[in-house]
Order: structure tokens, then sequence, then C-alpha cells
């Protein structure tokens, strides 16, 4: 039963491990938001620096899909060491619009989140994560201080207005693993000029609203108001990204169990060498129930039930190995596992199969053995 014991927990396994890797990746694009997409400049050969999306552009955009998206803003970061105190803290500065907290889960622990007022009126201000405010300032609550960084060659004093916490998944953390840079939040209007040309835009559609539809209006408009072609600009959707992903993951996982599974073979074939020698073992006791009435269908099921029930036997203890391996993996890691029970039923069923199949041929022969040459053997 061994080698059925193996292929079984290999097999459930790695099944296990695809499923609980797809349920990550859900959990952290619906983090990222489902509706969201980003759009940029593509393949464009004769490039200007018109043909870049500028402030003026995002408000055009924002009047004319008003009711169509939720939040549009430039994709851009900045990133700058903070020294308070002889400490030095490696800075990574979002860039964002009003209403970010609106379209992104933000837990506020202190103050307030970057308003429209802050966006227009270009405030230098910023909103740190709780870690990044622990770092710099020895205590959660540090609005009211400020901080010091480097923007565009130039240092600039930035009020600090809020202080929020990461809700990040431990897994999402776990693959992302040592941060180098503490997270925080700033006005994109203050962090560039009115003339900066931004590469690619931040998209959140409504909810009432198709994704890819609103996707390709605003593409044939920005490319009428560059005077560019369609297929000058891309606009990228995260459930496209999931969804590559997921078949990639999914794909992987198919293929390493089918690997995996080689070794039922190996353990059926086991099974069939031992169930022929069970026969050759047992020939006189064959011949005793022939010779007694015994059906050559009756021998033939015997000598089945037993070759399924050890294939079977080694499927449920190959099953229960599987999931306790994965949930000590899991719980190592701290990896939710989802151990899908269909993909438990067709295992077990699968060794049974396997068992009959590779039982058959043993059977065969134990049931065609003639009574008189049976008695007669040694």
């Amino acid at each position: 039963m061994l080698g059925i014991i193996i292929g079984i927990s290999s097999v459930i396994a790695i099944v296990s491990i695809g499923d609980s890797m797809k349920g990550v990746m859900d959990d952290i694009y619906k983090d990222i938001g489902k509706n969201r997409a980003y759009m940029y400049i593509y393949n464009i050969e004769d490039f200007r620096s018109t043909d870049f999306f500028f402030i003026e552009d995002i408000e055009l955009l924002k009047d004319r899909f008003g009711d169509k998206i939720n939040y549009l803003c430039p994709t851009e970061g900045l990133r700058s060491d903070v020294v308070v105190n002889k400490n030095t803290v490696k800075l990574q500065m979002e860039c964002i619009d009003s209403g970010f907290d609106k379209v992104q889960h933000i837990e506020m622990l202190y103050g307030r989140m970057i308003n429209e007022s802050d966006v227009n009126r270009k405030s230098k201000v910023i909103v740190l994560e709780q870690n990044a405010a622990l770092k710099i300032f020895n205590r959660e609550n540090a609005v009211g201080k400020t901080i010091r960084v480097k923007i565009e060659n130039n240092m600039e004093d930035l009020l600090v207005i809020g202080v929020y916490k990461n809700d990040q998944s431990p897994v999402l953390s776990l693959l992302q693993g040592q941060k180098m840079y503490e997270d925080s939040y700033v006005p994109y209007t203050m962090a560039f000029p009115q003339n900066y040309g931004f590469y690619q835009l931040d998209v959140f559609i409504a909810d009432n609203y198709s994704v890819s539809t609103v996707g390709n209006e605003i593409i044939s408009y920005v490319a009428k108001l560059k005077n560019r072609e369609i297929d000058n600009y891309r606009f990228y959707t995260v459930e496209e990204d999931q969804a590559t992903l997921n078949g990639i993951v999914g794909g992987m996982s198919i293929a390493v169990a089918c690997i995996a599974a080689i070794s039922l073979l190996v353990g059926g074939i086991g099974i069939m060498n031992i169930m022929l020698v069970s026969v050759t073992e047992r020939t006189r006791e064959i011949g005793i129930k022939k010779a007694l009435g015994a059906r050559t269908k009756d021998v033939l099921f015997q000598f089945l039930i037993e070759s399924a029930t050890l294939s079977a036997i080694g499927g449920i203890v190959g099953t229960m190995s599987g999931i306790g391996l994965v949930m000590l993996g899991g719980s190592v890691i701290s990896l939710p596992i989802v151990v899908n029970p269909l993909s438990i039923i067709i295992a077990v069923a699968f060794s049974m199969i396997i068992g009959v199949f590779f039982g058959y041929y043993p059977a065969k022969k134990a049931a065609k053995a003639d009574p008189i040459d049976a008695l007669r053997y040694e």
C-alpha cells in the first residue's frame, strides 16, 4: 500500500496547496480592488510630451466620466530618507488624490486622511503608517509633528495630519518579505508641479458599471483628446491580472499533481505483484473453494475485493497523511489551508479503481484455476 499512500498524499497535498494559494490571491486582489484598473501609454513610436497625462487631463476625465468612476489618480510614488534625532527611516510616499480611503479600506488611528482641500491647495501634509510613526517619533500619535523629506531634489517640511493602521494580511506580508521602506500617503498635487506629465493612471470603476466597457470608453476619449490611435493606450484591469495568475498557479498544480500521480501507477503495479503472489500461495485454498461449489465469479470477486480494499485503505491513509502534511506546513508559514472535499473523494475513488484495475489480472488467474490441479498443488 506504500506506493498508493505516497501517491495519494502527494496529490492531495499539491492540490490543497494550489487551492490555498488561489484563496490567498483572491484575498490579496480583494484588498487591491476588483474594480481597479490601470491606464498607461503604450506602443507610441513618435512619442510627444503631450502624450503624457497632465493634471488638467485628469480633471477632464473626472468631469467626463464622473458617475462611472469612483477614483482617478496618477500612479506615482516618492522615496526619501527621514532623519529625526539621528534616527534614519526610509519612507515610501504614495501619491494619492482625495477619496482614496473610499475605495481602499484604511483604518485611521489618529487624525484624518488626505481630503479634497489638501489636494486643491497642494498642502504639504503627510499621513503616516503606524510603524513609520513609531520608527520616526517613537510614538504612534504623531499628528501635528513635522518631518523633512526630499522631493525633486528639494527638502520639504511635511505636517503629519494622520496615522493609519496597516491591515495587510499576514500572508501578503510573508510574500513581500522584509520591508525596506515604511509606508505613507501624500497629495499628488503637492509632490509634482502643474506641468508634470504622468505615464500611468490608477482608476476605480463604479460598482454598477463594467470595468472593461468603461475602460474602452476612457481609452477612446483619451485617444481623441491626444490625437492618437486607440492602440496607443492600454487599460489593464486587476481582474485580468488575477485571472492570469490563477491560471498559472492552477496549471502548475495540475502538472505537478500529474507527476505525483505516477507513484499511484507504481503502487498499482505493486498491488498486482502482491496479489499474484497471494494467488500462488493460496492455490490449494482456491481449489477447495471451487470443489465445494464456489463459482468462477465468486473467486474473481473475492480477489478483486481484496485488491480494492488494499488500495482503498492506502487511499484513506494517504489522504489523511496529505491533509496532515499540508495543515502542518500551513501552520508553520501561517497560510490558511483550503482542502477541497471533492479532491478527497476523487483521490479515494481513484485509488480503489487502481486496485480493481491492477487486481483484475491476478483475480482472473485465480478464478480460472482448475480445481483438480489446484488441489494437487503443494
